[in-house]
């Protein structure tokens, strides 16, 4: 049974404490360890108060914490349970701009609404073992849904790098086991199922991180054309929508060589050798370096 609270819940047990025991909570849950010097860097805690503040965190959660002296980390163990709720999609954001209480409380300071809000997309506990696998750089196997492959057998993975892509989290990852030569793809979060952790000894080897990823680490200019089937107003909505001057007829920008396929989709790219012209596809842009950016498109 979950027992986890919410931050308001949280608060009215901790009091000001609340924040960091919660950080803690995040840190162990999401990443699989915590250290003083962690607490220190987020807090401004000395050793001491942040070993008291541990010490207040195992009286409220005893079961999920050990101390493991080989790596000389508070560690999280099998029996982990959740202080606080946190969506996993927080989670995920707070994992790349870091740690904030606000994102815990829903108390916007202007009225909002998230458009399309789809719940139980991500699940929590599988969304914490991609994420602990990524900072332990280790490895999972999971199930994996494609909507290319017909291959939905247990796959080994190992998570190596955070994207959104301004609708779906998407992690970066080396498939061990994989026949084609490019073993380095993208998987979505949410197509990611019956996820579980192997030991942290089975590590990263060299050829199979991000260092390795010449996709990855390959940064390719793009120049992008607005699409002539666009009238003159629809190509002012576009230059103000992606911050080109009044009167400029292209973009150009550099990208990861692993990403351009995302680009394509979600900025709605025309990369056909013919430019489409008066379809039922619309477009903001059509690629005119094709043939520099067609192998990762």
């Amino acid at each position: 049974m979950d027992t986890s609270l919410n931050y308001l819940e949280l608060q009215n047990i901790a009091g000001n404490k609340a924040e960091r025991l919660a950080y803690v909570d995040f840190k162990v849950h999401f990443t699989g360890s915590i250290k003083r010097s962690d607490l220190n860097v987020a807090f401004g805690l000395a050793d001491a108060s942040a070993s008291r503040l541990l010490s207040d965190y195992a009286e409220l959660r005893p079961q999920n914490l050990y101390r493991d002296p080989s790596r000389k980390v508070n560690a999280i163990t099998e029996s982990f349970q959740p202080l606080i709720d946190i969506d996993p999609v927080i989670a995920l954001g707070m994992l790349s701009h870091g740690f904030n209480k606000n994102k815990l409380i829903d108390s916007p300071v202007l009225p909002y609404a998230r458009i399309g809000a789809l719940a139980n997309v991500l699940e929590r506990e599988d969304v914490a073992k991609i994420t602990r696998a990524m900072f332990n750089s280790s490895a999972i196997e999971c199930h994996y849904i494609s909507s290319n492959s017909n291959n939905h057998q247990k796959r080994e993975i190992l998570p190596l790098s955070l994207l959104f892509d301004g609708r779906y989290w998407i992690f970066r990852g080396y498939q061990r086991c994989e026949q084609r030569p490019n073993k380095f793809k993208n998987f979505n979060f949410s197509r990611t199922t019956l996820v579980s952790e192997l030991e942290v000894e089975n590590k990263q080897l060299p050829h199979e991180s991000l260092t390795a990823d010449s996709a990855w680490n390959e940064k390719i200019p793009l120049v992008l054309a607005l699409h002539p089937q666009l009238s003159e107003d629809q190509k002012k909505s576009v230059r103000k929508d992606f911050g080109m001057s009044i009167d400029s007829e292209e973009l150009i920008l550099t990208e990861r060589a692993a990403l351009l396929w995302i680009l394509k989709r979600r900025w709605f790219i025309d990369t056909a050798d013919v430019i489409a012209s008066g379809g039922h596809e619309y477009y903001n842009f059509y690629l005119k370096n094709r043939e520099m950016c067609i192998p990762y498109v």
